[in-house]
C-alpha cells in the first residue's frame, strides 16, 4: 500500500458513489439481495464523518465480501465493474493512512 493519505470526506464520498453504482446496477438486473445490500451500505456510510466511523464502517461492509454466492460473486461485467470499485473504495476506507480533512 501507498503512504498516500486520504481525506475521510473523499474516501467517503467515492464509497458511496460506488455504492449508487452498484445500486443502479443491480436494479438494471433485477438483483434484489444486491439491492438491498446496497442500500444497507449506504445507510452505513451516509452519516460517517470521522476517520473512527469510516474505518469501521468499511470493516463491516468488507464482511459482505467471500467466494460464491458473495456480495462479490458477479455474473456481468456490468455488476463485476461496479463491485470492484466499491471494494477498492471500502480497502481505501479501512486504511491507516486516513486523514480527516
Amino acid at each position: 500500500m501507498s503512504s498516500k493519505r486520504w481525506a475521510v470526506e473523499a474516501v467517503r464520498d467515492d464509497i458511496l458513489s460506488a455504492i449508487a453504482e452498484v445500486r443502479t446496477v443491480a436494479r438494471s438486473e433485477s438483483d434484489k439481495q444486491r439491492s438491498h445490500a446496497a442500500d444497507w451500505l449506504h445507510d452505513l456510510f451516509i452519516g460517517v464523518s470521522d476517520r473512527r466511523g469510516l474505518r469501521s464502517s468499511a470493516a463491516k461492509a468488507l464482511s459482505l465480501y467471500g467466494g460464491t454466492g458473495s456480495f462479490s460473486d458477479v455474473g456481468t461485467t456490468e455488476s463485476a465493474h461496479a463491485v470492484d470499485r466499491l471494494a477498492k473504495g471500502l480497502r481505501r476506507g479501512r486504511s491507516w493512512f486516513l486523514r480527516n480533512s
